[in-house]
């Protein structure tokens, strides 16, 4: 079955080298995805976090320039582990937003930037494989959003009666 063009698989393969090497960077243990319950009854998704909870991550594939909806995910990201700082029982996490590619770290600029320095959450860099990078890339390209005509776009439509 061919891989549809939205398909993110590659990039979420990708977090966990990603994790994997800022682990070692930083010589703890990560433990990849989960949930945590925080006050006021709302959990929270992280891609990593340490099991002594002094770490908390979120990882992002990206290679290259942010666009706009990415810059939003990571306000996002920055957002919900400013959050979870301000939990009594998380108030010490080192809150960590890590990439594989300088370009997309270095997108993070303006209000998001000055938004991840107040509060303190960490924009870390590491260094994967070439080919993994490659990998990305290739699917990064294959996503680019292609606008196609109506009678070209409901040719795979069908109508169930």
């Amino acid at each position: 079955m061919p891989i549809h063009q939205s398909d993110s698989a590659v990039q979420r393969d990708a977090e966990s080298a990603i994790i994997d090497a800022l682990a070692a960077k930083l010589g703890v243990v990560l433990v990849c995805g989960g949930t945590l319950s925080l006050s006021g009854g709302v959990r929270i998704q992280l891609d990593a976090w340490s099991a002594d909870g002094k770490f908390a991550v979120e990882a992002y594939a990206r290679q290259g320039t942010l666009k706009g909806g990415q810059l939003k995910k990571i306000a996002q990201d920055v957002l919900k582990l400013a959050l979870l700082r301000h939990e009594p029982d998380h108030a010490e996490v080192r809150p960590i937003i890590v990439f594989a590619s300088e370009e997309a770290r270095s997108s993070i600029t303006g209000w998001v930037k000055r938004a991840a320095d107040v509060f303190g959450v960490e924009l870390h860099l590491v260094d994967i494989a070439p080919e993994l990078r490659a990998k990305i890339v290739a699917t990064q390209d294959l996503q680019k959003m292609v606008n196609v005509s109506l009678p070209d776009a409901a040719d795979d439509l069908t109508i169930e009666e």
